[in-house]
């Protein structure tokens, strides 16, 4: 997902799709523009993690589909 450097992604987005994609969480605060201390408030939170889940089913999506030779649903 490309959405991780660009800047008109939001920094919880972004940070959500890093964190899907098994990022350290020390690293994701620095690489979005904001605080590792917001980071872990953010994981903290039920909708924040149901992003995360629903981020990394749409990559294990895109891995199998690639695998398969298809597209994306």
């Amino acid at each position: 997902m490309d959405v991780v450097g660009r800047e008109d992604v939001p920094p919880r987005v972004r940070a959500a799709v890093l964190l899907a994609m098994g990022r350290p969480t020390e690293e994701i605060g620095p690489e979005v523009g904001v605080s590792g201390r917001t980071v872990r408030r953010w994981r903290a939170e039920r909708e924040f993690r149901s992003d995360v889940r629903r981020v990394r089913l749409r990559l294990l999506d895109g891995a199998a589909a690639s695998l398969r030779g298809g597209r994306v649903r």
